[in-house]
């Protein structure tokens, strides 16, 4: 099952009684700031954006290296960002509590 971003918005407009447009507005302008910040500090800066409670996202800086062994020889990978998003520990039990009743 996938749930679409389109979905998210029409039922968190339904939920809170606020105009579709509004509420896709809201999501456009939080993409942005979030680009913006993972885009504009330095790339060697770890960084961390906490989106909700229990959901983040994280930029790390790779250096650049040659690799030198098995069948990747003499391969050169360049500087750049891993950015992931990380779901705690305690997001994720309480999921399976709500699922599971456990």
């Amino acid at each position: 099952m996938n749930i679409s971003q389109d979905t998210l918005i029409k039922q968190i407009a339904e939920k809170e009684d606020m105009n579709t447009a509004t509420v896709r507005k809201l999501f456009q302008s939080m993409e942005e700031i979030i680009f913006d910040c993972l885009s504009s500090t330095a790339p060697f800066e770890e960084l961390t954006i906490k989106l909700w409670n229990g959901i983040q996202i994280r930029r790390t800086y790779i250096k650049a290296r040659q690799y030198s062994k098995g069948m990747f020889q003499n391969i050169i990978c360049p500087e750049h960002v891993h950015i992931k998003v990380h779901l705690s520990k305690y997001y994720g039990r309480q999921i399976n509590q709500k699922l599971f009743g456990r």
